[in-house]
């Protein structure tokens, strides 16, 4: 690895267990509150499987516990959204948490406040940009490319999408595609940088950029 580069377990947002193991430091708020609630759509389910479900998926990087997870799903079912189901005989039957009708609708709810989140992105992404100062759009910029390839290795090699194999090659190859383009464009604007004289460099924040990056 070189110097002064770090490696994924490191990305911001994560640190290390005792173990050395990469946890994150905090999920985004409310993505136990849907994950939860989506989960138990897929089946009933209890506190402690949703944990072990998470913590499996995220390969141990986020592992909520009790703390976290019980009050979820008791602000859940005082929502109307979930409802306890005690399942099994003896002295201390399971408890499964099931679906409501209003918990289904809440989902398809945040499932299209999701899709027209992400076709709002390419109009908001220059508002975005200009916030932003040339560290951050560094950073920023190396930090979601590779995020994006991690996310197609996740979707299309993994059992639990659920994608037919047709759908997986659909996939890879509108990816391939897209990466053969980028490559194409990447190595015209590198060759038009690099054939800039140093005063246009400077002009364009050209030096101080390949001093960071050297």
């Amino acid at each position: 690895m070189q110097k002064g580069r770090r490696s994924s377990s490191h990305r911001e947002g994560l640190g290390l267990f005792k173990d050395g193991s990469p946890h994150l430091r905090g999920a985004p708020r409310g993505l136990l509150h849907f994950y939860a609630l989506l989960s138990i759509a897929r089946k009933p389910m209890r506190g402690y499987d949703v944990m072990k479900e998470i913590e499996v998926k995220t390969e141990g990087a986020w592992r909520p516990g009790p703390g976290a997870v019980y009050p979820v799903f008791q602000k859940l079912a005082k929502q109307g959204y979930i409802k306890a189901q005690k399942k099994g005989r003896g002295a201390i039957p399971r408890v499964l948490y099931e679906i409501t009708p209003t918990g289904l609708e809440n989902i398809a709810d945040a499932k299209r406040m999701m899709k027209s989140s992400t076709e709002r992105w390419s109009f908001m992404g220059r508002l975005f940009i200009d916030l932003m100062e040339p560290e951050e759009l560094v950073r920023f910029v190396l930090t979601t490319s590779e995020l994006q390839i991690e996310l197609v290795h996740m979707i299309v090699g993994s059992d639990r999408s659920g994608l037919a194999d047709q759908d997986r090659l659909f996939i890879l190859r509108q990816y391939r595609l897209s990466l053969e383009r980028e490559l194409t464009q990447a190595a015209e604007l590198i060759k038009k940088i690099e054939g800039r004289t140093p005063s246009q460099k400077a002009a364009t924040g050209g030096a101080a950029l390949e001093e960071r990056t050297a």
